[in-house]
């Protein structure tokens, strides 16, 4: 060992003994310091240790990033574990590789597809991916430039790839990115594939990791560039899912400076939507979100619509519709009355769902083409009102699925994909077709805008349709409580907090009993208060619970972020409007479901500060 690397370990033990550093940062500190794999980082690991940058070391090295519900995803920096750079990447790239060679057998053709957003360090990550597997035996699919996530997942079908990886943080902060790992399906990975590939990137993570250079890839044929055949088969596909020869609709549409213009834009221009303006101020890819509110480009987030809705309103547009920066989500923003000069409101996620939902069922059944063997899919946290409307229809709701749309392309593919209508989670992320096994932005804009143009012709508002909807089924409500709590710690609350959720739930929420819990994680049902032993709940399995309340439709569900470090809690009521007629108003039901759902989210806040203290 060198004098330098005597003198930074020594100065890690150090900080660790004056509680500055974790242990566990401490120890893949040392590794960094020592092994040779790590060498290429150690200056950089070195100047950051003489400045004594101990929070950032120790946010940077305390665990091992792992894969989620959308793969791999974090904040970038240049050396640590527990983030996004040129290491860590490489090691997830090996790691795919090894575990789809062990699967396949070293001999076998392998092949993989890798495609990436417009953010900071985008193009090196997916380049350096590209060399690793390049060097592991595969032939490469690279796309040169920017692409959607939706498109990457066409691309592994459309090609026969044993996988796929798209560098994307989706609409985190700039400072994050991300490595999804697709599997030969087109969807994200899923069990037991995740953890056979989480096992090969802890095996690579001891060892140096081989690469070929882009100038010899390119030159043999082991990386090839791909791009307009492809884009131009993903927008058929996508237009083939059109429900609605409706065209009259003046859109504003904003990428908001992510990759959507090239999947959304396309498709809806393509479809024939001849009045699409797209936001100027929005329209170029900007890793920074330089124009978006708060910088964080998240259509759930409805400030983020803001200067759409301005531009809507100057034009005197029908619509608002917003892509993430990778483009597999949306959000829509409506004017309120039946001038787009006055007020605009936004919808949310299982809003857009239900619409959805209902108009691709409406407009099957006057097609003639609605099956009895249709099915729909949403998760456990996403709105109930899509199950009323699908046995409304006579068709299957598949609804028990955990969060994560990976799991809704499983159940495609295990339901019968020629009988999959439509498919949602309530964070906006929508599928129609088998094109893809991801959410897709570019389908759902399509679905959207025909929706708006078909209600158009009708004389008739989305927010008039969304009202007959509440009559016929009932007025359902939810809201969504984000609590973030970043680093070490902030892992430690969010785990302190679940805990607290299963040994000492509340028994009272919003002025209601909590009548059961759901346990996903410990496969059981429980009532609590109750010393009545639990009883078995099959799968799925994860991490999540749910409290149902004692009144028909009201719940609330907990569970840690797979991507991102918060735990959510999700709020449902529903309101009965069953006496209400034809074109009533249902403005006494929404007022009902709103004030419930505010004395949940009020109980819930006071019982999260009861456990987890917020200093």
């Amino acid at each position: 060992m060198s004098t330098a690397q005597d003198d930074s370990v020594a100065r890690v033990a150090q900080a660790t003994a004056e509680g500055k550093l974790s242990e566990s940062a401490a120890k893949n500190i040392r590794r960094w310091l020592i092994e040779s794999p790590f060498a290429p980082h150690r200056d950089r690991l070195r100047a950051d240790i003489e400045q004594q940058r101990w929070r950032e070391l120790d946010d940077a090295f305390f665990a091992v990033l792992e894969f989620g519900t959308g793969g791999r995803r974090g904040r970038m920096y240049p050396i640590g574990t527990n983030v996004l750079n040129e290491r860590t990447i490489a090691e997830s790239a090996r790691g795919l590789a090894d575990y789809v060679t062990s699967r396949k057998g070293s001999d076998a053709k392998r092949s993989c597809v890798i495609a990436r957003d417009a953010r900071r360090n985008s193009k090196e990550f997916a380049e350096c991916c590209a060399r690793v597997l390049a060097a592991a035996g595969f032939t490469v699919y690279l796309f040169p430039e920017p692409r959607s996530t939706p498109l990457l997942s066409f691309a592994v079908r459309h090609l026969g790839c044993d996988g796929g990886i798209m560098i994307t943080a989706s609409h985190n902060p700039p400072s994050d990115n991300g490595f999804k790992c697709y599997a030969s399906t087109g969807g994200q990975v899923i069990p037991p594939d995740d953890s056979g590939i989480i096992a090969c990137v802890e095996a690579v993570s001891e060892r140096e990791i081989p690469e070929v250079s882009m100038e010899q890839g390119l030159k043999d044929g082991s990386i090839q560039l791909v791009g307009e055949q492809i884009d131009r088969a993903f927008i058929a596909a996508v237009v083939s899912q059109s429900v609605s020869d409706a065209r009259n609709a003046s859109i504003v549409y904003t990428p908001m400076h992510g990759v959507g213009e090239s999947a959304c834009g396309e498709a809806l221009r393509a479809a024939g939507f001849a009045k699409v303006n797209v936001l100027e101020s929005q329209r170029q890819p900007d890793p920074d979100f330089s124009n978006v509110p708060g910088h964080v480009a998240n259509p759930e987030v409805p400030r983020t619509l803001e200067p759409a809705i301005e531009e809507a309103r100057r034009t005197g547009a029908d619509l608002v519709i917003a892509s993430d920066p990778d483009a597999d989500r949306i959000g829509v923003a409506l004017p309120v009355g039946p001038s787009s000069a006055g007020a605009w409101t936004t919808l949310t996620g299982n809003q857009i769902g239900a619409l959805l939902a209902a108009f691709v069922v409406d407009q099957c059944q006057k097609a003639g083409s609605l099956r009895p063997d249709h099915y729909m899919i949403t998760t456990l946290v996403s709105t109930p009102m899509t199950r009323s409307i699908a046995e409304q229809a006579g068709i299957r709701m598949e609804d028990n699925l955990l969060v994560g749309f990976k799991w809704i392309g499983q159940r495609i593919d295990r339901a019968g994909p020629s009988n999959f209508l439509f498919g949602f989670e309530e964070s906006h992320g929508y599928l129609r077709g088998t094109h893809v096994r991801d959410k897709d932005a570019a389908v759902a804009a399509l679905l959207f805008a025909e929706l708006v143009a078909t209600l158009k012709e009708r004389d008739q508002t989305v927010l008039d349709y969304l009202d007959e909807l509440y009559r016929k089924h009932g007025h359902y409500g939810e809201a969504l409580i984000n609590k973030v709590y970043e680093g070490r710690t902030g892992l430690e609350k969010i785990r302190s907090l679940m805990a607290a959720l299963r040994e000492d739930p509340p028994l009272q929420i919003g002025g209601l009993a909590v009548t059961r819990v759901d346990d996903y994680g410990r496969h059981e049902s429980r009532r609590p208060g109750s010393s009545a032993s639990p009883t078995p709940l099959p799968e799925p399995s994860g991490d999540l619970l749910i409290f149902t309340l004692d009144a028909p439709g009201t719940r609330f569900a907990a569970r840690p972020s797979g991507t991102e470090p918060k735990i959510k809690f999700y709020l449902f009521a529903r309101t009965d409007t069953s006496g209400l007629a034809d074109g009533a108003s249902v403005d006494t039901a929404k007022a009902e479901t709103a004030q419930r759902l505010e004395q949940m989210a009020e109980d819930i806040h006071r019982y999260i500060a009861s456990k987890v203290p917020e200093k």
